[in-house]
């Protein structure tokens, strides 16, 4: 038996209704769902903690931390606004030729 087990319950997790520990026949199920979990409650939640899977072999335990503040992030409410507010540029080069290996011509 996997388990995915989240560390500390904070009032997002709890309103999202997610299990503390949720279990799993086999071991790649278990990694699925944790990665998932992992990029859903980092975009979707409160922007107030830090959630990242640690992989310690049977079970995968969800821990948070609480994010960096930064003084320009007083209006920031979710993922979108911190992408907007971000210098860094994120997309695909859509002028590029793709290599032969990924199926380019």
């Amino acid at each position: 038996m996997f388990t995915i087990e989240v560390e500390e319950h904070c009032s997002c997790v709890k309103k999202a209704g997610m299990d503390e520990i949720m279990e799993f026949e086999e071991r790649q199920d278990m990694i699925n769902k944790a990665r998932v979990l992992e990029c859903r409650m980092n975009q979707e939640f409160c922007m107030t903690h830090y959630f990242e899977a640690m992989d310690c072999g049977d079970k995968i335990v969800i821990k948070s931390t609480l994010r960096e503040t930064f003084e320009d992030e007083d209006d920031i409410e979710d993922a979108c606004d911190l992408v907007r507010n971000s210098s860094m540029v994120v997309g695909f080069d859509s002028g590029g030729t793709p290599p032969k290996e990924a199926g380019g011509n």
